[in-house]
C-alpha cells in the first residue's frame, strides 16, 4: 500500500497517526513521511496549536512533496472487539473527512485502509462501513464539490479485496464496475461512488400533470405519496430505502413487517410516519418499472391524491439500466395522462440522488420534447435558489453570457466602479455572467455561512485580473485554485482578489492579448470572518484551538486595511461580471 499512496494524485490523502502526532510509527504514515519529506511533520507540530489530540481528531496539512494538496491525519481507533465505540468513531472519522473536503471545495480524496493494520480493524466490518459513509454521503441532496474518492487497498491483499467485492456483490451501492474498486502498483483506477448533485430541477408538463426531475434525498420530500423501491421482504435497509424506512421511523418498519407477511399486490401501503407525506407505497424493484410505475399513479388517483415523488426506481439495487429506467417511468407517465385527462394527481416528481442520473432523465424528456403529441409540453427547468430577477431569459441553458448596453443602470454601476481606480482605461465591452450552476454552489455556500457566522455581512464586492485564455473557462465553471501560484502565492495557495481594480488591471495579473484587450472580472467574494494568510496555507487556519476544523472563512493581507482577500474554496466566488478594456 505505501506505494501506491504515496504516488497517487489527489487532491486529499488520508494518512493515519497516534495520539503523539509522531509519523513514522505505523507503515502508512511512515511512507507518507518518507515521500512528504520532514517539514510534514513540522506543519503537522504546528497546526496542532494546542488543541486535544484525542481519537478521532483530525489535524490538516498540506501535501508537501506528495502529490495532493492536503493530508488529512486521523486519530484512528483500536477495534474494541465490536463493543462499538470504535466503529462509531471511525465512522464520524469518514463522515468528518468528506465534510472537510466538501467545505473545501477540493474534488477528490484518498482513503486508504485507515485502521485495519495495526489497529486491528475488521477488513470486513471497514470495507462495510466506508461504503455505507459513502452513499450516505453521495445521497445527500446539496450540490458538491467532491466528484471522486479512491479507496486504495494493497495489490497482494486477497482478504480485503474479497471484503469490497463482498459489499458489492450484496447490490446495496448500484452497480459499479468492479474492475475498478482495486488499486494496482502505478495505476490510479478506484472505486468512485461519489458524485456531484446539482440543485437543478427539470420539468415538463405531460396532460394535466407536472411532471418533474431533481436530484435530492427523497425521505426529505413534501407529498402527499412517497415510493419506496424495495425487495420482496420490504425491509431493504440500504441506499434510498434505507433512507426512507429510517427517515419514517420504527412504526412504519414495524408495519412493513406485518403487511409483507400477508397476500399483497408486489405492493403495500403504509402510513408515512416522520415523513412528510400520507402515505408511503413500497413496490419490488426488481419488476418491470413501467408497470410499477402506472400501478403507482393509479393507486395515487384512486386515493385521491395529488402529488407523489418517486426514486429512479430499480437502479440501485434491482441493478436495472439507468436509460431503460427513464423511458420506463416517463412513458408510465405518459400512458396514465392519456387515460386520465382531468386528474386529481397532478405532480409527479423523479426524485433522485446522482447527477448521471439526472442527465439520463433529461436527455429522456428532451427527447420526447421533440414529439408532436398534444400530450407533453416543455417548461423551463426550475431551481431550487432563486435566480436573479435581473438575468435575461437563458432559453434553457445553463449558461450564458450578456452583453451590457452603455447607458444601462447596471452598466454604468460596473463601469463607476471600476473607474474608481482605472479611470486611463478605456472599457470595450461589460458583461453579464449567468451561470445557474455556480450561482447555485455559491448561494449554498453563502448561506451555510451566514448561518455559521450568525450574520449576514460575508459577501464583498472584489476584483480578478485574468487572460484571455481563462476567460471561457471561468464563465463556464467559476474560479479553480489551480491557478494558485499561477502569479505568486504570498498569502497562501488560494483564489486572490483584489479590493481595487487598479490591483487586478495590472499587467501581471490581467494580461493584454495580441490585439491589447484586458479582462478583469467583478467578484461576488465570501470573505466572511478573515485573518491574515501565509504561502504555506493550502487550507484557511484553524479559529479554535480545541476544534481543528472551525476554519477562518478566508485570509487576508492585513486585516485592518486589506487590499486583497484569498478564498480556498471553490464556491466561495461569484463571477459576476467581465470588464473587457484596453490601456
Amino acid at each position: 500500500m505505501a506505494g501506491n499512496v504515496t504516488n497517487f494524485q489527489a487532491h486529499v490523502i488520508v494518512n493515519t497517526v497516534s495520539q503523539t502526532l509522531q509519523l513514522g510509527n505505523g507503515p502508512l504514515s511512515r511512507a507518507i513521511l518518507q515521500k512528504a519529506g520532514p517539514k510534514l511533520q513540522e506543519e503537522l507540530y504546528a497546526v496542532k496549536q494546542g488543541a486535544v489530540e484525542k481519537i478521532g481528531s483530525i489535524f490538516i496539512t498540506s501535501g508537501c512533496n506528495l502529490n495532493c494538496q492536503a493530508v488529512f491525519h486521523v486519530v484512528a481507533p483500536t477495534w474494541d472487539n465490536a463493543a462499538g465505540r470504535s466503529q462509531q468513531i471511525m465512522a464520524n472519522i469518514i463522515k468528518k473527512c468528506l465534510a472537510t473536503v466538501e467545505e473545501l471545495s477540493f474534488s477528490s480524496i484518498v482513503f486508504p485502509m485507515i485502521g485495519t493494520g495495526n489497529l486491528r480493524f475488521p477488513k470486513a466490518i471497514f470495507a462495510n462501513l466506508i461504503l455505507s459513509e459513502l452513499f450516505e454521503f453521495s445521497s445527500r441532496s446539496w450540490r458538491k464539490a467532491l466528484q471522486k474518492v479512491y479507496l486504495l487497498v494493497h495489490l497482494g491483499d486477497d482478504e480485503i479485496q474479497q471484503a469490497f467485492l463482498d459489499e458489492f456483490t450484496k447490490g446495496l451501492y448500484g452497480n459499479p464496475n468492479k474492475d475498478r474498486i482495486l488499486t494496482t502498483e502505478g495505476n490510479q483506477g478506484a472505486f468512485s461512488p461519489i458524485s456531484s448533485p446539482g440543485i437543478i430541477s427539470y420539468g415538463m408538463k405531460i396532460g394535466a400533470i407536472t411532471f418533474q426531475i431533481a436530484t435530492g434525498d427523497i425521505s426529505k420530500e413534501k407529498a402527499d405519496v412517497i415510493v419506496n423501491s424495495t425487495t420482496r421482504t420490504f425491509n431493504l435497509k440500504s441506499g434510498v430505502s434505507k433512507a426512507i424506512l429510517e427517515g419514517a421511523g420504527p412504526a412504519v418498519e414495524n408495519e412493513c413487517v406485518v403487511l409483507a407477511a400477508q397476500p399483497h399486490r408486489d405492493f403495500i401501503v403504509t402510513q408515512g410516519g416522520n415523513l412528510m407525506c400520507k402515505i408511503i407505497i413500497h413496490v419490488l424493484g426488481e419488476n418491470d418499472v413501467r408497470k410499477t410505475v402506472s400501478t403507482v399513479l393509479e393507486e395515487c388517483e384512486q386515493r385521491k391524491y395529488t402529488s407523489v415523488s418517486l426514486p429512479a426506481i430499480g437502479t440501485g439495487n434491482a441493478g436495472k439500466n439507468p436509460a431503460t429506467v427513464a423511458d420506463d417511468m416517463i412513458s408510465a407517465v405518459i400512458d396514465f395522462a392519456r387515460k386520465h385527462p382531468i386528474p386529481s394527481l397532478r405532480r409527479v416528481k423523479v426524485v433522485i440522488f446522482l447527477l448521471e442520473l439526472l442527465h439520463v432523465f433529461y436527455d429522456n424528456m428532451k427527447k420526447r420534447e421533440k414529439s408532436t403529441s398534444p400530450v407533453l409540453q416543455p417548461t423551463r427547468f426550475e431551481t431550487a435558489c432563486n435566480l436573479p430577477e435581473h438575468w435575461a431569459d437563458m432559453n434553457q441553458q445553463l449558461s450564458c453570457v450578456i452583453e451590457l448596453l452603455p447607458g444601462q443602470s447596471e452598466y454604468d454601476t460596473i463601469k463607476d466602479k471600476f473607474s474608481e481606480t482605472c479611470p486611463a482605461y478605456e472599457i470595450e465591452k461589460i458583461e453579464r455572467i449567468q451561470n445557474v450552476c455556480i450561482w447555485q454552489s455559491y448561494q449554498i455556500k453563502k448561506n451555510h455561512m451566514d448561518m455559521k457566522n450568525g450574520h449576514t455581512d460575508n459577501e464583498r464586492i472584489l476584483f480578478h485580473g485574468t487572460d484571455a485564455d481563462s476567460v471561457p473557462y471561468v464563465n463556464e465553471h467559476g474560479f479553480n485554485r489551480s491557478y494558485a501560484g499561477k502569479n505568486g502565492a504570498a498569502y497562501g495557495q488560494g483564489t486572490y482578489f483584489a479590493v481595487n481594480a487598479k490591483y487586478s488591471a495590472n499587467d501581471k495579473y490581467s494580461t493584454p492579448d495580441s490585439n491589447g484587450r484586458k479582462h478583469v472580472y467583478v467578484v461576488r467574494v465570501l470573505t466572511g470572518v478573515y485573518t491574515c494568510g501565509h504561502a504555506r496555507l493550502v487550507t484557511p487556519p484553524s479559529k479554535n484551538p480545541h476544534n481543528p476544523t472551525d476554519l477562518f472563512d478566508s485570509v487576508t493581507d492585513d486585516t485592518q486595511h486589506p487590499s486583497l482577500f484569498v478564498v480556498f474554496s471553490d464556491n466561495q466566488a461569484y463571477p459576476e461580471y467581465l470588464i473587457t478594456f484596453r490601456c
